[in-house]
């Protein structure tokens, strides 16, 4: 799911750079969905993986299933994407990876990956 949500954002965030329509498009269709399963899709297993076993081993107390998930996955989320796939892939100015790797941009995707995580827990609890 925010897989998913990556590729709207990505397709938009395109779309305003370029202002064009058939370059948006052919990104959308070739490039976006390459770089989201090459790049993202590994590090998200990661951090839905982690996540939920801290919220599995940690969260006794049903009110505390998101304050735990959105915690735990922006802290999973920044190491994992900021530091530890810079170290892998090098990100050099304006390609997919130092997009992916800025603080704010990895900290929203963890943290709405942590949350849902937590609905996730929640729902098969």
């Amino acid at each position: 799911m925010c897989l998913g949500i990556a590729y709207v954002v990505g397709v938009v965030k395109i779309a305003v750079d370029v202002g064009e329509f058939l370059p948006t498009l052919l990104a959308a269709v070739t490039v976006l969905p390459l770089m989201l399963l090459f790049v993202l899709l590994l590090p998200t297993l990661a951090i839905g993986l982690l996540t939920g076993v801290t919220i599995g081993v940690t969260a006794n107390y049903r009110s505390r299933v998101y304050f735990i998930g959105a915690v735990a996955g922006l802290f999973f989320g920044l190491v994992l994407l900021s530091v530890v796939l810079p170290l892998i892939v090098v990100p050099h100015p304006g390609d997919f990876t130092s997009i992916v790797t800025r603080p704010l941009w990895t900290g929203t995707y963890a943290l709405s990956l942590g949350l849902l995580a937590s609905r996730f827990f929640r729902w098969f609890q």
